[in-house]
């Protein structure tokens, strides 16, 4: 086996049962972990100015250890058969969804020391590294199963948000047409009570804008009750979506231990860098 090809397996496709690439997948998850709990503590005042330079090294050595991460992946790509070609493979690697997300975790710290940029959102973009949590075995299969549920569920989730918006639209123009001639209201126009009417439908309720006369009373506790039912539509669509899944998975199984090849798996595998279904020839 070639040194690329080990290099390969090691980072981005870890045979089951090698002890050696369970061993650096798991320490680098556990990087990836220590660095969000350290990004979240860098932020109260006190700890940051007490432990600044502990800070700066830490950032400084987990960011060697990702860009020496990204590169070798992107150089021993080539071994895959989806990412043939010194660039064209390299490129369509790095264009995949994991890949970007590796790319920005490393970002911040190349920017904050090559250009005058805010820190804040520096942290805040080291967040994205909390993502990459997603590879791990387990939660890489539940991400990818779920977007199979939005995929395969997506009409239906778009007729949500549809219903979502119009029944935002109509309750927030009637509690104007109700609330905005009453002094001091704060019901001034349709935008600004599109607010109060997103706030009740999601039932979150900050208290900020409220109605004063009775019928907009009335009308808040309906469109209050109305956005429970809104809101249980797309859970239902999506609990429907994985009850699908799981049902085609046991039938997959099945199939395999009767001796016969799926038809899914004859014509499909899923990508393991974004999850995407790639046909086969």
């Amino acid at each position: 086996m070639s040194l690329k090809k080990r290099i390969y397996e090691l980072i981005a496709e870890p045979p089951p049962g090698d002890k050696w690439a369970r061993f650096v997948n798991g320490s680098i998850l556990a990087l990836i972990a220590i660095n969000v709990v350290v990004g979240i503590i860098e932020t109260v005042k006190p700890i940051e100015q007490a432990y600044t330079e502990f800070f700066y090294y830490f950032e400084f050595v987990s960011v060697m250890i990702f860009s020496a991460e990204y590169i070798l992946r992107l150089w021993s790509c080539t071994v895959d058969e989806r990412y043939r070609g010194a660039l064209s493979g390299r490129f369509r690697l790095a264009m995949t969804p994991m890949a970007i997300i590796d790319l920005l975790a490393v970002l911040p710290f190349y920017l904050a020391t090559f250009m005058a940029i805010d820190l804040r959102f520096v942290r805040v973009l080291r967040l994205v590294r909390l993502f990459r949590l997603f590879r791990a075995g387990r939660l890489a299969s539940a991400f990818r199963l779920l977007a199979k549920v939005i995929r395969s569920k997506r009409e239906e989730l778009g007729l949500c948000i549809l219903i979502l918006l119009l029944v935002l639209v109509f309750s927030s123009s009637v509690m104007y047409l109700i609330e905005g001639q009453e002094p001091d209201t704060q019901f001034t126009s349709v935008p600004a009570t599109m607010w109060w009417g997103m706030m009740t439908i999601t039932t979150i309720g900050y208290g900020d804008m409220y109605p004063i006369t009775a019928l907009g009373r009335v009308f808040g506790s309906i469109v209050g009750f109305l956005g429970i039912c809104v809101f249980a539509l797309p859970v239902g669509v999506l609990a429907s979506g994985f009850s699908d899944e799981l049902e085609r998975a046991r039938n997959e199984d099945n199939q395999e231990q009767d001796g016969e090849t799926p038809t899914a798996a004859k014509k499909y595998e899923t990508c393991p860098q974004c999850g995407a279904s790639i046909q086969q020839d």
